[in-house]
């Protein structure tokens, strides 16, 4: 008997046909609309798997003016004044943090410099050893 060839899964970029989302460059304070593209696999069938989830950095974008790369906020990003210079670094602080503007959680995030390191210690993600070390100093 012959052992079963595995299918062989290619992976493909795919264009997301909805909303386009928001990307924006902090060095030049400005933000941009592009498609969100993501990483999927291609059954020998012809079926799409989304294997990498909807991809916060799947397809990087330069600047069109500095030629960075560009970070991808969610569709639901509301970018700062070009000169609001505490604006553009809470929205680069809690970017680095990890959250993003893809969805209405129902939980506001700050506005204000002095707000982001409390919202963070509140709401970030933390490892599991974090999260002991600050249950016990609870106690």
């Amino acid at each position: 008997m012959t052992p079963a060839v595995k299918p062989r899964l290619v992976p493909v970029l795919v264009k997301w046909k909805g909303r386009p989302s928001h990307y924006v460059c902090f060095e030049c304070r400005k933000q941009f609309r592009k498609p969100l593209i993501f990483q999927a696999t291609r059954s020998p069938s012809g079926n799409l798997s989304n294997t990498h989830g909807l991809g916060m950095d799947a397809a990087t974008y330069p600047c069109p003016q500095c030629s960075q790369a560009m970070i991808q906020m969610g569709k639901n990003f509301r970018a700062p004044a070009q000169a609001d210079a505490e604006g553009w670094e809470v929205a680069r602080r809690l970017a680095a943090a990890g959250f993003r503007h893809g969805h209405t959680t129902g939980q506001k995030y700050p506005t204000r410099l002095k707000d982001v390191a409390a919202f963070l210690e509140k709401n970030g993600q933390r490892t599991d050893g974090e999260e002991l070390l600050r249950r016990w100093a609870k106690k």
